[in-house]
């Protein structure tokens, strides 16, 4: 778990924080004695491009810090009328939910204005939104209960339980149901609820509706969430337990938002098994009720029947985005492969357990929501779930695509299309010029292979040399460039180095990747009208021009601190009269001994603050991964076979 924070303490973190989403907004206002934050009267009555009524039911949620942007940066007209937090992971008091639900309901009118019999001139309906924890329970229950004794609105609350890891036992034995008086916690469904119930009441819907809606909800919405390690509060000692502290291959699946045990704690055993039990949890969250969660199936006649459903992915705060998408991709898949098609996708940070590594998945089952709704005398609308989710919001963190195209059952997921092979093709009949490796090809096998084993041997150094002066990805680049293919057969010498600069392009990516790709281009380019064996000094020149492209594109010079200070000397030996291959590899590999004593100014190497001492300096990662590419290439093609 990561213990490190800009505020070393807790105190007066959460009244910041909630300044900050304010400033977001011009909508909104923050109460700060009860950490509020509410639609303030000065705009509640601009018109908005939906032309809706003037909403008659304030929607309001809310909880302890740590969650955030949940629950004031989903504030604003067509999600939540007002929010409120209490200290990090811990529930607002009865005293603060009450002034909320007040402003929320007077459109601004605070506990103490009321008291002083200041006018006011419409008391909305409150329909509560909760989270099930004890705590939110017992003071969101206690200031409802307050609140309904004024008589000034009627007051409505949807408890949210959507988290269903702990509700049924698992394939794996140690998963096991946990029977509890408290039931489901409340997960990252929450958000949804509060899009869904804020747009309907936008709208216009009275408070009947928006309950009944909410309910149809809850009882439709499963989560499962999983934790890689725990969060750290600011300013809290650091608990190094070891029965709080995962390991390193270890996960926990169920981990609450406030670092509450999961269902169980396990060893990864990679992502789609990891996804799999999770979307299994939920499939089977309803078993012994007497229902299924969600029905995937087709009639005698292939019609489709599988229900229609909304995918929701939560990042709980310490996952990068790169991961997160590929979850999504992940669990998309898995989706498709049983016939299941989203309606709506979702995946974003929306409701955090502060820097937690972790991720939860959501499924909202759309078909058994409309079909409860629609056997009910109370629901008189026409009005979609998904039309409600695509509703427009000014809450700044709501994330998600409004307009979306009509899917029809059984499209399932794109598919990836496959990138256009632009690399250069190799001729499919030998050319004039195969002689040229005719009785060679052994020996330039035995080197290219020699080059790349050379290069996969001395990656971990490579790692480390650029850990101390760079971004530390230098040994995987060089790396994923010596695992590439080269097929000797019916190839010229100049479509040999094309085909090697292509594979180092697509491999290696980034600077290095271009570097080599420019160089390696021009010094085929140089060698198209070879039409025997090259000499050693012929291949320098060729190499000499393959430099000149290079500086046509970087600045870079020997002295520089960069795998020119290798390249550069091996080229230049090559292109000499008399000197053999084994001499320029021994010029370049001075060249690269000879970066430990510089400073950098090219490359991410130039922005490290450098030692002290520049003898403590490693060499250039890149210089010595050229070296160890031409040692390995000198070593094949003079050994024996």
């Amino acid at each position: 778990m990561s213990s490190k924070h800009i505020y070393h303490s807790a105190d007066g973190l959460v009244l910041k924080a909630l300044r900050g989403a304010v400033a977001l907004n011009p909508a909104l206002e923050l109460h700060a004695a009860s950490k509020s934050v509410f639609i303030s009267d000065k705009t509640h009555g601009r018109t908005d491009a939906t032309r809706n009524p003037l909403p008659i039911v304030a929607v309001i949620s809310g909880g302890g810090a740590g969650h955030e942007p949940a629950h004031a940066g989903y504030t604003g007209r067509g999600m939540l009328s007002a929010s409120v937090s209490g200290d990090i992971f811990a529930s607002p008091s009865a005293k603060q939910i009450l002034q909320t639900i007040y402003l929320a309901s007077s459109s601004g009118a605070t506990l103490s204005e009321v008291d002083q019999d200041k006018q006011v001139h419409e008391w909305k309906d409150v329909l509560v939104i909760i989270n099930n924890y004890t705590g939110d329970r017992l003071n969101f229950g206690l200031a409802i209960e307050k609140a309904l004794a004024s008589s000034h609105m009627k007051i409505e609350s949807v408890v949210v339980t959507d988290d269903v890891s702990l509700l049924q036992p698992g394939p794996d034995s140690r998963l096991r149901a946990r029977k509890s008086l408290v039931g489901p916690r409340g997960l990252a469904g929450n958000i949804l609820m509060c899009k869904i119930l804020g747009a309907f009441a936008h709208r216009g819907a009275d408070l009947t509706r928006v309950k009944l809606l909410g309910d149809a909800v809850v009882h439709n919405l499963a989560s499962v969430g999983v934790g890689l390690g725990h969060c750290h509060v600011p300013g809290r000692e650091l608990n190094m337990n070891s029965l709080v502290v995962m390991t390193e291959e270890e996960c926990e699946i169920g981990l609450g938002l406030h670092n509450e045990p999961g269902v169980v704690r396990k060893k990864m055993d990679g992502p789609d098994k990891l996804v799999a039990e999770m979307l299994d949890l939920i499939m089977r969250s309803r078993q012994g009720t007497g229902e299924e969660f969600m029905r995937v199936a087709s009639d005698d006649v292939g019609i489709d029947l599988t229900d229609d459903i909304v995918l929701f992915i939560n990042n709980l705060g310490g996952m990068s985005q790169l991961e997160l998408a590929a979850v999504l991709d992940e669990v998309l898949g898995q989706l498709d492969s049983i016939g299941v098609n989203p309606m709506r996708v979702y995946s974003s940070t929306y409701m955090t357990s502060l820097n937690a590594p972790g991720f939860s998945i959501s499924i909202l089952n759309l078909s058994k929501i409309h079909q409860g709704l629609n056997s009910s005398r109370n629901w008189n609308t026409f009005v979609t779930v998904l039309e409600l989710l695509d509703d427009p919001t000014d809450a700044v963190s709501w994330l998600g695509v409004r307009s979306w195209p009509v899917k029809k059952h059984g499209q399932g997921a794109k598919k990836p299309s496959p990138l256009p092979n632009i690399a250069m093709p190799l001729p499919p009949e030998p050319s004039r010029d195969t002689k040229q490796l005719q009785g060679l090809s052994g020996r330039i096998e035995r080197g290219l292979r020699s080059a790349c084993e050379t290069v996969l041997l001395r990656q971990g150094a490579l790692t480390e040399f650029d850990t101390v002066v760079g971004d530390g990805d230098c040994g995987e680049t060089f790396a994923a460039g010596a695992k590439g293919g080269i097929n000797l057969s019916s190839i010229t010498v100049s479509e040999l180095v094309t085909f090697v600069a292509n594979v180092l392009e697509e491999r290696m990516g980034g600077t290095i990747g271009a570097l080599f790709a420019i160089f390696l281009t021009a010094v085929s380019t140089s060698l198209k009208d070879l039409n025997c064996a090259a000499t050693i000094q012929y291949w320098g020149n060729a190499l000499v021009v393959g430099l000149h492209a290079l500086r046509k594109y970087t600045p870079a010079q020997p002295g520089d601190r960069t795998l020119i200070d290798a390249l550069c000397p091996f080229c230049e030996t090559m292109s000499q009269e008399g000197n053999t291959f084994e001499q320029a590899v021994d010029a370049a590999k001075k060249g690269a001994e000879s970066t430990r004593y510089m400073s950098a100014v090219l490359g991410r190497a130039a922005y490290v603050t450098m030692p002290s001492t520049l003898e403590d300096l490693p060499p250039d990662p890149g210089a010595w991964g050229v070296v160890a590419i031409l040692e390995g290439l000198c070593n094949g093609l003079t050994g024996d076979p």
